[in-house]
């Protein structure tokens, strides 16, 4: 398929791609506008232009990042799986996705420089972390059968599995004590976490 985006756009999209990939490498401080250009192509005025500079085009790309690193999730196929199978297909994939090197490596940076700039730490956090819930509670709310009342919120179900499935795989990760488990445990990790939140809010429905 074509490529229909504006000369402009392409252009933009490019300044952010090797921006990303500069400030997971070198981390905010590590990478200057000109060495963006030098590698992008375009001009120094069109990175104050169209993002206001270097923190701008750094936030933007942590957004970026983020966006794609969860697009996959949207277009899971749950043709035919119930809701425990497809919250375990799901669940599988976030670990996935969360234990990825350039995953943790994102994670880093945008902890480490959220202090000095918190827009940094809220595009994270909204465009990461925020955005994996909502889509483990659109796939809850899309299968409302098959769940009995229960006092929590779906809202808050959906974070505390996310939040089951990311903790001490992730914070060994980001300690620098842990590896990269393969697919068989990372699938029992996926199964374990979503058995404990649906012992206690899944109906007798199958």
């Amino acid at each position: 398929m074509p490529d229909r985006r504006s000369r402009g756009e392409v252009r933009n999209g490019r300044l952010q791609k090797v921006a990303a990939d500069l400030f997971l490498k070198r981390g905010y401080e590590g990478v200057t506008i000109d060495k963006i250009v030098e590698l992008a192509g375009g001009s120094k005025s069109t990175v104050y232009s169209k993002f206001g500079g270097k923190c701008g085009l750094f936030i933007s790309s942590i957004e970026n990042l983020c966006r794609e690193s969860n697009e996959p999730l949207t277009k899971i196929d749950y043709t035919g799986l119930n809701l425990e199978e497809s919250l375990k297909k799901l669940s599988f994939h976030i670990l996935k996705l969360i234990t990825a090197k350039r995953s943790v490596e994102l994670h880093r940076l945008a902890i480490g420089e959220a202090v000095n700039c918190p827009e940094v730490g809220e595009a994270w956090y909204t465009h990461g972390p925020a955005r994996t819930a909502s889509i483990i509670r659109s796939l809850l709310e899309s299968r409302l059968d098959e769940l009995r009342k229960a006092p929590i919120p779906i809202e808050r179900m959906a974070v505390v599995l996310h939040d089951s499935l990311t903790g001490d795989v992730l914070y060994r990760l980001l300690a620098g004590v842990g590896k990269h488990e393969n697919d068989t445990e990372l699938e029992r990790l996926a199964c374990a976490a979503v058995d404990l939140i649906l012992g206690n809010v899944c109906s007798d429905v199958r």
